[in-house]
């Protein structure tokens, strides 16, 4: 399978309402006006504080954020006169912006609420420290921005290593998942596997939610894994730490008999090594793929079996 060819999605924009609903659990947010723009868009995963807005400097007025209004804010406007307020506020919202965020539970003063108000720009409202909101925040539009590609496999947490199996239809994904989850591992992902690059090296993997928890096996449909195993064997995320790689068994190739050298596969910008496993009658998958994720552990902490091994034969040789 060619990972570098699959299609890259990236959100162009957020719209506030996602942020709402998506954060609610988090900052118990309160809407206290302009509800009529939540789908206002926000375009960039980071935010602004306008202290030099209201002071009146909009030369790199970053509007397309989401403003940020904590003690400073807040209080500097109250020290403000109406007259001197209203002309700052005025020429702020003359740019188009997506929403305030008012942090330890602040009141904003009424002009401030009239004009969000008519110009439609939801106002939300946490309890949570100004500093705590802007790094909750940051985090969850850096997901929400993150570059994206959907691909067909399996994804299973082996041992605490995320792996994501692929290979052609019909090679035994599912069938090798299954596998594993009634050996006690746990299904992340079957059949469409969203994968998110959340940093320069860090993958992790989800389902559309209709399909979270299910497999689809040929002669049985689709099953619930969660119903059947119960809730501990599944996740509805995982980090990628692996790929597995299912192939027909194909007598004339040269498969790797050694581990001597590691195989890598770049998806967007993310190198994660790769495994590939021949799949013939008698082998059993399963096995082989916990051993490769054991094996994987292993050379995380810094231990390589088969240099190990490698170097202690040539230390034999030379004696």
């Amino acid at each position: 399978m060619n990972l570098k060819a699959l299609p890259i999605k990236r959100r162009q924009s957020v719209p506030v309402v996602d942020v709402f609903n998506g954060m609610e659990r988090d900052m118990e947010f309160e809407l206290l006006a302009g509800f009529q723009g939540m789908n206002r868009p926000v375009f960039s995963w980071d935010i602004n504080r306008p202290g030099l807005a209201l002071s009146g400097y909009l030369d790199y007025f970053a509007n397309d954020r989401m403003q940020v209004l904590g003690n400073t804010e807040i209080h500097f406007m109250e020290r403000m006169r109406p007259a001197e307020l209203a002309a700052r506020l005025q020429s702020m919202f003359s740019f188009e912006i997506p929403a305030f965020v008012l942090s330890r539970g602040l009141t904003p003063q009424p002009i401030l609420m009239d004009y969000c108000n008519r110009s439609g720009i939801p106002v939300l409202r946490t309890q949570l420290s100004t500093d705590e909101v802007i790094s909750r925040i940051i985090l969850f539009l850096t997901q929400e921005f993150a570059p994206e590609i959907t691909l067909h496999g399996t994804v299973v947490d082996v041992y605490g290593v995320g792996c994501l199996i692929v290979g052609t239809p019909g090679v035994g994904k599912s069938e090798s998942a299954l596998e594993l989850v009634e050996r006690g591992h746990r299904l992340v992902a079957d059949d469409r596997v969203d994968l998110k690059r959340r940093r320069s090296d860090y993958l992790y993997a989800k389902t559309n939610p209709m399909l979270r928890h299910h497999m689809e096996i040929r002669g049985l449909g689709f099953i619930d894994i969660r119903s059947i195993y119960g809730v501990g064997q599944v996740r509805n995320f995982k980090r990628v730490s692996m790929i597995v790689q299912l192939e027909e068994w194909d007598p004339d190739a040269i498969y790797d008999r050694t581990g001597l050298e590691d195989e890598y596969e770049d998806i967007m910008g993310v190198k994660l090594p790769l495994v590939r496993i021949p799949v013939r009658p008698g082998r059993n998958i399963a096995i082989i793929i916990e051993v490769a994720a054991l094996n994987q552990r292993l050379k995380e902490m810094g231990v390589h079996m088969a240099r190990d091994l490698d170097e202690e034969i040539q230390r034999n040789n030379r004696r």
